[in-house]
């Protein structure tokens, strides 16, 4: 027999509720005493259809008789009738081997005793909550498939909501067909008609956006492996289902400019903020690459003189701020650069010489008060160190800059 194992969330609540029936040997004390991590994950709707592995849930309230325990079979070992569990663990056939089972259990027929608000709840969200985040691009109806493992008529029902309203239309997946293995269903207990029909159970998502899906206990030793919506009448799933739609994150862009500024008011891109595309031959270009203006060195006459760019201020209100220029160190030359304010210089500044190419060099300009109209001007030059070859000649840095920083005064 394969051994499988219980992942246990806040078992000691559970265990301290249910002590009559918990096994007191070594083995179910270890199960107690262990909480493998269980994965939280969240689910977005992919073409109108979304994929919940059930245990994957992100909350659960309202356990204190009742809870949603996970089963596995990659830790420990599970003790039969742990927590009042009449049958073994059907991990064999789970979706990923795992599922979620609602216990204790302890009514397994019509002949026990049914007790409303302990093994049985026909109220939706009143027992044992669980909840998944799930987001939709697509509003509309979504038919919910369930499933799930029953072994009789005392173990299959649930209930699902949505943000925290119980649809009717969502209350009482039922399984009547397939016991003793795993089975899907769609179809919602009627007065009518016990095993209900396919595709009658369903959530109305009224409007696209972040939304919470909700699954609530009906039976005690109800077993849940997997939860599908979808948007499509005609689909229905087999075997154990797709893959789960989850939301998968893209690396955020790692900062690579202005990587020493660790505050400011404003940034003045010298590509965007600068006006450098005057009708003068004495102009700078946009190095798309890098981000930056720099000067075309391949012409002899922009070689070893200053270029500029200017900038007006906008804002009404008169400020004061500390400035910074930030520049490109390059290895063929170390270019200089001016900053001047209405015409009177600030300050000149020269690239350090350096071993990498293109490295960010900052430059602390001074305390500057801006207001409406000012012009501030920034001027650099292509000069080379004699350095690095190129033909006949040698390389020249095209004194690349990056922009000015204007940081508030604490």
């Amino acid at each position: 027999m394969k051994l499988t194992s219980l992942s246990l969330i806040g078992l000691s609540v559970l265990a301290s509720s249910c002590a009559n029936t918990v096994n007191t040997s070594d083995t179910a004390t270890s199960l107690v005493h262990s909480h493998p991590v269980v994965k939280r994950q969240n689910y977005i709707e992919k073409d109108g259809l979304v994929v919940i592995e059930a245990e994957n849930f992100a909350t659960q309230v309202l356990s204190d008789k009742r809870r949603w325990l996970v089963f596995n079979d990659s830790d420990g070992v599970n003790a039969k009738g742990v927590f009042a569990d009449p049958d073994l663990p059907h991990t064999h056939g789970a979706s990923g081997n795992s599922y979620i089972e609602i216990l204790p259990d302890n009514r397994t027929n019509h002949d026990e005793e049914l007790i409303h608000g302990e093994n049985f709840s026909p109220d939706a969200g009143k027992m044992a909550v669980v909840t998944y985040p799930v987001y939709f691009s697509q509003p509309g109806r979504y038919i919910i498939w369930g499933r799930a493992f029953s072994t009789g008529p005392e173990d299959n029902g649930f209930h699902f909501g949505l943000d925290g309203v119980w649809q009717e239309s969502s209350q009482r997946l039922q399984f009547c067909d397939g016991k003793h293995m795993w089975t899907w269903s769609s179809q919602q207990r009627v007065d009518s008609n016990h095993c209900g029909t396919p595709k009658t159970l369903w959530v109305d998502v009224v409007e696209a956006g972040q939304h919470t899906l909700m699954m609530s206990m009906r039976e005690d030793g109800a077993e849940l492996d997997k939860i599908i919506l979808s948007n499509d009448l005609h689909y229905t799933p087999s075997g154990v289902g797709p893959e789960e739609t989850l939301y998968k994150e893209v690396k955020l862009a790692e900062k690579k400019a202005y990587i020493d500024i660790d505050h400011y008011a404003y940034i003045l891109n010298s590509s965007t903020s600068f006006d450098f595309e005057s009708t003068s031959a004495d102009r700078y270009y946009y190095d798309k690459w890098r981000g930056v203006l720099a000067i075309n060195a391949g012409n002899p006459a922009l070689r070893n003189k200053f270029i500029s760019a200017q900038y007006t201020h906008n804002k009404a209100k008169p400020e004061s701020f500390k400035m910074k220029l930030v520049t490109l160190t390059e290895l063929d030359g170390e270019s200089e650069y001016r900053v001047l304010l209405n015409g009177k210089l600030l300050g000149e500044f020269k690239n350090p010489e350096t071993k990498i190419d293109y490295q960010e060099a900052v430059f602390d300009v001074g305390m500057v008060e801006l207001k409406k109209g000012d012009v501030i001007t920034v001027q650099s030059n292509a000069v080379t160190n004699g350095k690095i070859p190129e033909g006949d000649i040698t390389a020249f840095a095209r004194g690349r800059w990056r922009g000015l920083v204007l940081q508030q005064v604490n």
